[in-house]
């Protein structure tokens, strides 16, 4: 099975763990590149919640090619309690069934949110959450590696 690992980070933390993921499938990562509005520095991190809260849709690009694929791994932060408004813009461009969602964030209920995101907008192949305070980032990865063997 062929597996295509897309990221979007802001900080470095998603990346992370699609770079790890990747070189345990021996892939290269894909990454979201959010062309517009721009959410760096401390003003862009409130905008980021701002954008996240309203649903407001951003400008993507993608990295590389992303469609030749049997599934898709995707990485992303939770902002203000969702999957990033980058993300999201590309979970519109690929069927869920297909998709292996893993969120990272410092403390949400990532299940309650991949829930209410699923509800709205077709249920995912599987879904994970990487949270800083548990600390549970290689238990995590290690479980979805796991996992995509069966």
């Amino acid at each position: 099975m062929k597996y295509n690992v897309v990221f979007f980070s802001r900080t470095g933390n998603s990346r992370r763990v699609a770079e790890k993921i990747s070189k345990a499938l021996g892939v290269k990562p894909i990454e979201i590149i959010q062309e517009s509005p721009s959410f760096k520095g401390l003003f862009g991190y409130l905008k980021a919640g701002y954008y996240s809260m309203r649903n407001k849709s951003v400008k993507i690009k993608i990295s590389e090619n992303y469609k030749d694929t049997d599934r898709y791994i995707v990485v992303s932060p939770l902002w203000a309690g969702k999957p990033a408004n980058a993300t999201v813009e590309f979970l519109k461009l690929v069927p869920p069934g297909k998709v292996t969602l893993v969120l990272t964030c410092i403390g949400s209920d990532t299940d309650k949110i991949v829930n209410d995101y699923e509800s709205k907008n077709g249920k995912f192949k599987s879904h994970y959450g990487i949270v800083k305070k548990l600390k549970n980032e290689e238990k995590v990865i290690d479980e979805i590696l796991k996992n995509l063997q069966k």
